[in-house]
């Protein structure tokens, strides 16, 4: 990425001077009628030195429009980097998201007057994979935004905002999860059961509304709207000559490239 910079950088200024120069439609008619002021005995040297010299343009554009080729690779690279960060960003924001939902909103009252043995069973394993599957989809999030954290500042500090389980950890051992020393949680299923059956308020309060899940819920859904901003901009990483270098190695520029160095080569033969 830096050698693109510094190439933009470097040529910035031959681009400007042959952007003024002729358009490079020049034909040989052209070139002759130019030169025919010159005596018939030097016509053929002369001619030969504009050949020689559009010989060395064709070698100088061969060598922009390999510049133009890296440049283009560079981006196509980039954009490729961003869709698949970006696809792997909003895939684990929207399942964390989803999973966070649907256990703020579980019903965690398992055993409630009256409920048979199988209905409590029941109740008691939708709950718990409710939990299982949020702390799944927790963990996998905070792991990518770990692995990601240099892509970008934003990244980082999404990262180090997920990465708060450690000061809900008292309440969170007393439903049966902990938290480990990476972040991520893990879960007791006999001690989460016991919880749920023996004080269902009390997960409530800590994974239903305005608890862990309910904050993690919202801070998922405030990443997804952040999803546009989380991977940098090309001009960011390439800096602002990005542009200039894009311009620079059009087909355009070559071919006006090519003419002054022609129309510099008659000059010297004339003065």
């Amino acid at each position: 990425m830096a050698t693109v910079s510094a190439t933009a950088r470097n040529t910035g200024m031959m681009y400007q001077f042959a952007a003024k120069s002729i358009n490079g439609n020049t034909s040989n008619n052209s070139m002759q009628g130019l030169i025919g002021g010159l005596s018939s005995s030097n016509l053929s040297s002369a001619w030969s030195s504009i050949t020689s010299a559009a010989s060395s343009g064709l070698s100088y554009a061969t060598a922009v429009a390999s510049n133009r080729n890296s440049l283009s690779s560079v981006l196509s690279e980039y954009d490729s980097t961003k869709k698949q960060f970006t696809k792997e960003y909003e895939s684990a924001m929207g399942d964390l998201s989803k999973a966070a939902t649907t256990l703020k909103n579980t019903n965690f009252n398992v055993a409630p007057e009256g409920a048979s043995e199988d209905d409590i069973e029941k109740n008691t394993t939708a709950a718990v994979g409710a939990v299982q599957d949020f702390a799944k989809k927790y963990n996998e999030t905070i792991a990518f935004l770990k692995d990601n954290k240099d892509v970008s500042k934003r990244v980082a500090a999404l990262g180090n905002s997920f990465n708060d389980a450690a000061y809900f950890g008292k309440s969170l051992s007393t439903v049966g999860i902990s938290v480990k020393s990476d972040g991520a949680l893990s879960v007791d299923t006999q001690r989460l059961t016991k919880a749920l059956k023996e004080n269902p308020s009390a997960v409530e309060n800590v994974l239903g509304k305005g608890g862990f899940t309910d904050r993690t819920a919202n801070k998922a859904e405030n990443a997804q709207r952040q999803s546009d901003k989380m991977f940098p901009s090309v001009s960011s990483m390439l800096g602002s000559s990005v542009s200039d270098a894009k311009r620079m190695y059009s087909a355009n520029t070559i071919n006006r490239s090519m003419a002054y160095e022609n129309v510099g080569s008659m000059l010297n033969m004339y003065f």
